[in-house]
């Protein structure tokens, strides 16, 4: 019994630890503020509601010049995962903007989605399955 009361606590905590809130006072109010921070793989469908329902996204796709080439997401930047200053280059990006990455099939998206994460990106998401799943 307190195992199991143990675990439901855990997940509870796991489960509320994604959202932060920020209070601030001023002359006697307090407003709480709702930050989230997202950064997954999402679905085929996921990944294109928000590109449709979002402006302000940062659309990268992550596969070398070559690839990219020879066809990519309308709107997408190239920021090649394989190159020596991709973290740098990264780096120039809103952090607080969303970012939507993708590759080919979905490996180095993967590895990049944990780079972004490393870097403060706040918002990212990354097709399940990559250009090939597009």
């Amino acid at each position: 019994m307190r195992i199991a009361i143990i675990g439901i606590l855990a997940s509870v905590f796991t489960f509320t630890s994604c959202a932060q809130s920020e209070s601030t006072s001023t002359q006697g109010e307090t407003t709480t503020v709702e930050s989230t921070t997202e950064v997954k793989r999402v679905s085929k469908a996921e990944f294109k509601a928000f590109l449709a329902e979002n402006t302000d996204v940062q659309l990268i796709d992550v596969r070398t010049p070559g690839e990219f080439q020879s066809g990519a997401i309308d709107g997408a930047s190239n920021i090649d995962y394989n190159d020596p200053s991709f973290e740098a280059n990264i780096n120039n990006l809103d952090k607080n903007a969303p970012v939507l990455i993708y590759c080919r099939s979905g490996n180095r998206s993967a590895k990049a989605l944990k780079v972004f994460e490393a870097n403060g990106f706040t918002h990212v998401l990354e097709l399940e399955g990559g250009y090939l799943n597009w």
